[in-house]
């Protein structure tokens, strides 16, 4: 009995049709279409007439067994690589790339698998699932990378500062806001930096606005920041004098220097990390150091009530008995502050950068006994008497 004749497919050796020109589990040609000749294995066209061959196994389809197929799929630069091999060649080779894959990048930066048998919906959910979450990964990854070069563990947030009320002047924030503007001192910023820095804080007012450049000329003057063309870089003693600001604790205060002994007077200045800030124009006394203090828990900018600095502006005090009775109110009536005492009106004085009487308590009880607009019988429970409050209710106050 005559036994037929299979061929079988080079490709997948299934056997081939008796008739057509492709493999039905493939799809690869295995005839010529132009004179019927059979292709040889690995050819590009017929050697008998030349006619090119068409590729059409390309397509993997589902029914197709003994092939394997590597996909790999990469994030960074959006990369998409897939491979199908036959079953002796692509089986071995599929889980060795696959294996290699895993161990370089932690299953974290792509995702390499090996399907055998073709592919069904579930492998392919699967895949695009485990896709997803190697996504996610990876932005995440990438997030706290950048996130840990913009903020460092080793200081608090500005938020933190200014609820603590660390600077003890304006000319301070300015320091404490180019420490954090120039990332702890590694990059140059600009005024605008250090204006978001007032926004982060939660300090921005159009009154610290207008005497920012101030504050920043004292801080070039004194050699804590240096101006460039368009920006501003900050110094070495401006790092220090910002850690040493932002490691104070809640109750530290700024003491005023002092003359000693009968030495001629200099003009004062504050110390910050052994270094001094000049201040603008005042003369703190001599004397007033021993006896009063700057209280660092006053909040002249309170939320929805008028600061000082506003408060102030409105009048036009041509005396010290004036200034005492204008800040006597306004802690008393403002703030609602009871219990002012002498270090209360001090702080006032300091806050405003007024030049301060060398006898801050003398002139506040000469402000009673004087004018009678003040009453200092108990000097821890200052208070406005009602012929002061009527001088400040019919003083000529600015249009």
């Amino acid at each position: 009995m005559e036994q037929d004749f299979v061929i079988l497919c080079t490709i997948c050796s299934k056997p081939l049709p008796t008739s057509g020109f492709f493999c039905g589990a493939c799809l690869t040609q295995f005839k010529c279409k132009n004179c019927d000749a059979f292709l040889e294995k690995d050819s590009i066209g017929c050697i008998n007439c030349g006619t090119p061959k068409e590729s059409r196994n390309n397509i993997t389809p589902s029914n197709a067994s003994g092939f394997n197929t590597f996909r790999l799929h990469e994030t960074a630069t959006e990369r998409t690589i897939e491979a199908t091999f036959s079953d002796n060649v692509g089986k071995e080779l599929t889980g060795i790339l696959k294996d290699a894959y895993s161990n370089r990048h932690g299953g974290a930066g792509g995702i390499a698998r090996q399907i055998s048998n073709g592919t069904n919906a579930e492998d392919d959910k699967y895949f695009h699932d485990t896709e997803a979450l190697a996504d996610k990964a990876t932005h995440e990854i990438i997030n706290q990378k950048n996130s840990s070069t913009t903020t460092s563990p080793n200081y608090p947030d500005l938020i933190a500062i200014a609820m603590k009320n660390l600077p003890s002047s304006e000319t301070e924030w300015v320091i404490v806001y180019s420490f954090y503007a120039s990332k702890f001192g590694k990059e140059i910023f600009t005024r605008q930096d250090i204006i978001l820095k007032y926004e982060e804080s939660r300090r921005k007012s159009n009154e610290k606005l207008r005497g920012l450049s101030a504050c920043i000329k004292s801080a070039v003057k004194s050699g804590f920041i240096t101006p460039l063309q368009d920006s501003f870089s900050i110094l070495d003693k401006g790092v220090n004098a910002a850690k040493e600001i932002i490691n104070r604790t809640v109750n530290s205060d700024k003491k005023s220097t002092k003359n000693s002994g009968r030495a001629k007077s200099k003009k004062n200045e504050k110390i910050l990390d052994g270094n001094s800030i000049p201040t603008t124009g005042r003369k703190k006394p001599s004397t007033a150091g021993k006896n009063l203090k700057r209280l660092a828990n006053i909040d002249f900018e309170p939320r929805g009530r008028e600061s000082l600095a506003t408060f102030y502006k409105k009048y036009t005090p041509k005396s010290d008995f004036e200034r005492n009775l204008l800040f006597v109110f306004y802690l008393e009536e403002i703030l609602e502050i009871k219990g002012i005492t002498y270090d209360h009106i001090y702080t006032c004085y300091d806050t405003l950068d007024l030049t301060i009487s060398e006898n801050l308590q003398q002139t506040v009880r000469n402000t009673k006994s004087k004018k009678g607009w003040i009453e200092t019988s108990d000097a821890t429970n200052i208070t406005a008497t009602i012929k002061g409050r009527n001088k400040i209710k019919s003083w000529n106050k600015k249009d």
